[in-house]
């Protein structure tokens, strides 16, 4: 433990030096003073034990990494170093230093250290962000009865955030193998724990929610060492979560090297108190009081770490320099080439595949999950009533009674946590089909889906993956009032690394399931519910197809103008076309498949447009949330083609069904729209 706190204090020592000479990109978070929290916790994992941090989190990764690069019978006062324990300290060092031989390629810095290899899976910068991805991969543990153990550390202003409670909730319902480690250093950046939490000390709010819980004084090691231990051994015995609040000391500022009193928000003489409880001191006071560690041995190991940092640092090659540019697909999306085996052309429908029978797009949505869960013991089923009498596949007869409750698992109504546990859970390798009940409760989950999800891949050099794949219900015309009603297709394509799918119809839905459980980047798929109860014929090939998840489809050709649209626009297109049919106008029908900006299929549509000379774009989302706009605002600086237009739904669907036929675009409106575009052109 001495040994691990020393290579931690010399390296954020010279972390900042590092920085005041300006080779340190973005803020820098110290430790300094909460070494003794992850030295004294970590050592009592194991080989496939997992951790996750937070924004600081040097000492968490150092010390993770130490464990498994040092065993636990190596002596410093005796042995030589292991190479590798310094290869990992001048990967660190580089990491935080933007260079391509970091552990992540220098792409996430300071803040977002990972090294599965070791065991430590993440740091998020967002306050509280790390505790259901814990929570994930202890679910993983759990369902594949590993006996390991997940571990998670926060600082106190992190027990104020809903995915604590909501987590913590949920660990508690699922009695997860999950310990919380509380740092509690005094201050949420300026702000103390007396000021912004009713209910002191912190771990006892875990109680609630029936953790175990300890609460630590600062300065005692042996307690620590001894209370982690206890919980660890119980979690693996299966006694359900922990939590250990900490009471410590950063003796910095929130950012960089100044003291906080220097910042104004505290005073020299607390500073001075907490130095006598400072870990670093009072850990070798107490061995060298108790005759286990002489002056002599101390410096010996003092030595050794500042022997290691410096050869660490020796070896950082400064000469590559930053991060070559990379391909922003290559951080965003992961290869698909080999996925996709069926033909997108909308022909292949009516092939003669050992005969069709009919099903209803629900039931056909339903029978694709049961095959998957049947196929991988890897795919789980998660969310609200998924498993409860008029859940999808209760509904459809498909529910697998001897799965309920292992992989298929009612969630509480707390979508963050489980959202953000389906995050930890397919990073430690699952394949977790997460059902949001309506497209506006994604709003809930935002943090876990833009800023952890669909993130992953770019917060950590594209060294992990989260294959989430989240259903999302739309119930235009079904009167449910515009706090269900969003179409989240807009918000999804909004952000970064998600693969966004509304499909038209069953075949094109079961074809991109699969090829979605075979991918390694999260997808969303829309599904409108008023399709639901329409009947297409299928073949069983059409159950086991993948089909490309990039591509979109021509459903109809025409000469006089391109109808793009997806999801059930495409009833609406069809229905347009044979009116504008009737009127001799050939209206050619063109379903994106992906709406989000990296998928969509640019050749297809301008080769349409080539076609045709003129488009219009039918959206069935609320016109303020439309992909409309940049989808044309792209092709008109590709083709530097002018002639097209939008149609999408009112901003708000109300619950009166008069107003709410108003809202919704009818196929009467896309003619409209179609004769518009072409008498002014």
């Amino acid at each position: 433990m001495l040994f691990d706190m020393h290579v931690v204090r010399e390296f954020e020592l010279t972390l900042l030096a590092c920085a005041e000479r300006g080779e340190v990109s973005g803020p820098v978070h110290t430790c300094l003073g909460q070494e003794g929290v992850p030295a004294a916790v970590l050592r009592h994992l194991r080989d496939g034990d997992q951790v996750i941090g937070n924004h600081r989190s040097h000492h968490h990764f150092l010390v993770q990494a130490l464990a498994h690069a040092i065993g636990d019978t190596w002596d410093p006062l005796s042995d030589d170093l292991p190479p590798a324990a310094a290869d990992l300290l001048t990967s660190a060092f580089a990491e935080i230093l933007g260079l391509a031989t970091g552990v992540n390629q220098g792409m996430g810095g300071s803040m977002h250290l990972r090294h599965s290899e070791v065991g430590f899976m993440g740091s998020s910068a967002i306050v509280g962000g790390g505790i259901p991805i814990a929570a994930g991969l202890a679910f993983a543990d759990s369902l594949r009865d590993t006996g390991g153990c997940a571990v998670c550390f926060i600082g106190d202003g992190a027990v104020n955030q809903g995915t604590f409670h909501e987590t913590a909730n949920l660990a508690g319902v699922l009695r997860l193998p999950l310990l919380i480690v509380v740092e509690n250093n005094g201050y949420a950046e300026a702000t103390r724990p007396e000021e912004a939490s009713a209910v002191l000390p912190l771990a006892s709010q875990g109680l609630a929610h029936g953790f175990r819980a300890a609460s630590i004084k600062g300065g005692d090691q042996a307690a620590l060492y001894r209370t982690a231990q206890d919980f660890v051994a119980a979690i693996r015995e299966g006694a359900g979560p922990a939590i250990i609040e900490v009471q410590t000391y950063r003796h910095r500022d929130h950012v960089g090297g100044v003291p906080g009193s220097a910042a104004g928000y505290r005073t020299p003489a607390e500073e001075a108190a907490w130095l006598e409880l400072d870990p670093m001191s009072s850990l070798p006071r107490t061995l060298l009081g108790q005759g286990l560690l002489t002056d002599e041995e101390e410096q010996r190991i003092s030595a050794a770490a500042a022997a290691l940092i410096a050869r660490a640092l020796d070896a950082v090659p400064r000469s590559t320099g930053v991060t070559p540019q990379l391909d922003a697909r290559a951080l965003l999306r992961g290869p698909t080439a080999s996925i996709g085996h069926a033909a997108l052309d909308p022909a292949a429908e009516h092939e003669d595949s050992g005969g069709r029978t009919e099903w209803t797009f629900k039931n056909a949505i339903a029978e694709g999950i049961a095959r998957a869960l049947h196929r991988s013991e890897d795919v789980v089923f998660l969310g609200e009533e998924v498993a409860k009498p008029g859940g999808l596949l209760w509904q459809a007869g498909n529910l697998d009674e001897k799965l309920v409750g292992s992989r298929i698992v009612n969630m509480p109504i707390s979508e963050a946590s489980f959202v953000g546990m389906s995050c930890g859970a397919a990073m430690a390798g699952l394949r977790p089909i997460v059902e949001l009940m309506y497209g506006s409760f994604a709003l809930i989950a935002a943090d876990q889906l833009f800023n952890h999800i669909g993130m992953i891949r770019a917060l950590y050099g594209n060294t992990a993956q989260a294959p989430v794949i989240v259903r999302a219900k739309v119930p235009i015309g079904r009167g449910y009032g515009p706090q269900h009603g969003l179409n989240p297709a807009g918000l999804f394509a909004s952000f970064p690394g998600w693969r966004v799918f509304a499909p038209a119809d069953p075949r094109d839905y079961l074809g991109t399931l699969n090829a979605a459980l075979e991918c390694d980047d999260p997808v969303l798929f829309v599904e409108f519910t008023s399709l639901y109860d329409e009947v297409f014929e299928l073949s069983e090939r059409d159950f086991s197809s993948c089909l490309p998840l990039e591509g979109a489809r021509v459903l109809r050709e025409g000469g006089d103008v391109s109808i793009f649209t997806y999801g059930v626009g495409v009833s609406w297109a069809r229905a347009a076309a044979e009116e504008l049919a009737a009127d001799g106008c050939e209206a050619e029908i063109v379903d994106l498949r992906a709406l989000d900006m990296l998928s969509t299929d640019w050749a297809a549509l301008e080769s349409s447009l080539a076609r045709t000379g003129h488009g219009v774009f039918v959206d069935p989302a609320a016109r303020s949330q439309s992909i409309a706009p940049r989808i044309i605002a792209e092709l008109v600086g590709r083709t530097r083609h002018p002639r097209m237009s939008y149609i999408a739904c009112a901003d708000v669907q109300p619950v009166t069904p008069a107003l709410e036929r108003q809202a919704i675009v009818v196929p009467a409106d896309i003619v409209d729209a179609v004769r518009n575009l072409l008498k002014a052109h």
